[in-house]
């Protein structure tokens, strides 16, 4: 059976989610200074309660009450997550091909020769 699809991510939640990922579980005191960590203009515990709050309605994240300080952790796995998110770009800015994505990032010069060689080497192992 086939998963549900994730809602899609704003930049800022998109932000949350790899910190999350990396970091987990976290307070919100430990998120907030994580996210602010080199802004020149902070993001106050206002908003990214409102952030936290709309990822785990749309299935992101989970929220652990059990202790005093709340503990948030993904909902998602990072790779099932990354994917989604990469699904979605795909068929909004590319028309779900990846292979324009794919000549894109090589076309722009967004993608280094050491990367290059990586994707050749991906496409060896993935060839029947």
């Amino acid at each position: 059976m086939a998963k549900k699809a994730l809602p899609p991510l704003s930049a800022a939640e998109q932000a949350l989610m790899d910190i999350l990922w990396k970091k987990h579980p976290a307070s919100v005191l430990e998120l907030l200074e994580a996210v602010n960590q080199g802004r020149d203009e902070p993001v106050t515990r206002n908003t990214l309660q409102t952030q936290l709050t709309r990822l785990e309605a749309k299935g992101w994240i989970v929220r652990d009450d059990s202790s005093r300080s709340h503990a948030y952790e993904p909902a998602v796995p990072e790779q099932r997550g990354r994917t989604s998110v990469l699904t979605e770009l795909k068929q909004r800015l590319f028309g779900g091909s990846g292979l324009a994505l794919v000549r894109c990032l090589v076309e722009s010069g967004e993608i280094s020769a050491e990367e290059i060689a990586e994707l050749k080497k991906l496409i060896r192992q993935h060839q029947p």
